[in-house]
């Protein structure tokens, strides 16, 4: 029988790290983010002889995680891509040496405030436009990228925050990812690039814990729009029906405009109502954000509901690899 044994592979500016830092690792965490939000990397080094050096921040680690070996798992390290290094901490007894890095670059300018406008365009146009003055690619989705854009202001709001902005707008995973901003539909079959993305089945023998909640719902049953008719010279409405709809705070540019947000925020007052976290006694690196999942083993209430992938994190530490994933309702 062979054991499960972890593996991680790490370099920094290119350069392989195992010898340095693979002896020294005391807990390394990943957070991987559907939303707005970069992934976060965080690597916890003991420096009890004082020779290990702390990298600047602006360094790039690349890192691959998943299983050297075992029976009860696929093994084979998952590329989780590059993150630049935001903060470093030294501390002790014991010594040691923290280090956080994050899947955008935050010395970079995407978090400094701007003011743009956009007329008659469209939204792959926008998000190629607002990855290349930060120096990365853009990855849109092709059921997202043609959607026409009449006005849009950038008005006094960064980068970051315009795309999360928009990500809510279109109800997509809007996130920057190894270098990449990657805008695709919430629980899409397929990748940015167009690759099929797998559907999930978690039952409940791979796991230890787990809790299931429903949150509490307001009594809206729609959502109303607003937006300015220039012709007419006033605003007008858009509603996707119902007696007490949500009003939307933003007026927006054009009727399509309008209809898109409401669409967008039905859609996602109709997917959050259910979570579920899941500790899996296997870590499986391959699970991402966005992912389709059925549990299997719960109960007919549970088990009935269609899940996608909120966030993961997992941790490879003196437990092993080990993986909590959150889900929400689909």
């Amino acid at each position: 029988m062979t054991a499960n044994i972890a593996g991680v592979r790490l370099t920094l500016d290119g350069k392989d790290l195992a010898d340095k830092v693979n002896p020294r690792l005391l807990e390394l965490t990943l957070t991987e983010k559907r939303g707005g939000e970069a992934d976060e990397l965080s690597l916890t080094l003991q420096n009890a002889d004082g020779s290990l050096a702390m990298p600047d921040p602006g360094k790039v680690i690349a890192l691959a995680l998943g299983w050297a070996q075992g029976d009860d798992v696929t093994a084979g390290l998952v590329d989780k891509g590059r993150y630049t290094v935001d903060e470093v901490e030294a501390s002790g007894p014991p010594d040691q040496i923290q280090i956080r890095a994050r899947s955008a670059d935050l010395s970079g300018s995407y978090r400094k405030r701007r003011t743009h406008a956009w007329k008659d365009t469209t939204l792959g146009a926008v998000l190629s436009e607002i990855a290349g003055r930060n120096a990365v690619s853009a990855q849109v989705h092709p059921d997202l990228a043609g959607k026409e854009i009449k006005a849009l202001d950038q008005h006094g709001k960064s980068d970051m925050a315009l795309v999360r902005d928009l990500g809510s707008r279109y109800d997509a995973l809007a996130t920057w990812k190894d270098r990449k901003l990657i805008f695709m539909p919430v629980g899409s079959a397929t990748t940015a690039g167009g690759k099929a993305i797998p559907a999930l089945t978690l039952t409940r023998t791979q796991g230890w814990t787990w809790r299931f909640t429903r949150a509490e719902r307001e009594e809206n049953d729609g959502v109303e729009a607003e937006w300015h008719d220039q012709q007419a010279g006033r605003r007008k409405k858009h509603s996707t029906g119902g007696k007490n709809p949500k009003k939307l705070k933003r007026v927006y540019a054009s009727e399509a405009d309008a209809r898109q947000a409401a669409e967008a925020e039905k859609k996602k007052r109709a997917r959050g109502g259910y979570k579920f976290e899941y500790e899996l006694a296997l870590a499986d690196c391959t699970i991402q954000p966005n992912r389709k999942v059925t549990l299997s083993g719960w109960n007919s209430r549970i088990d009935a509901i269609k899940w996608l992938v909120e966030s993961v994190e997992t941790t490879l530490g003196a437990n092993g690899l080990r993986q909590r994933v959150t889900l929400e309702s689909a």
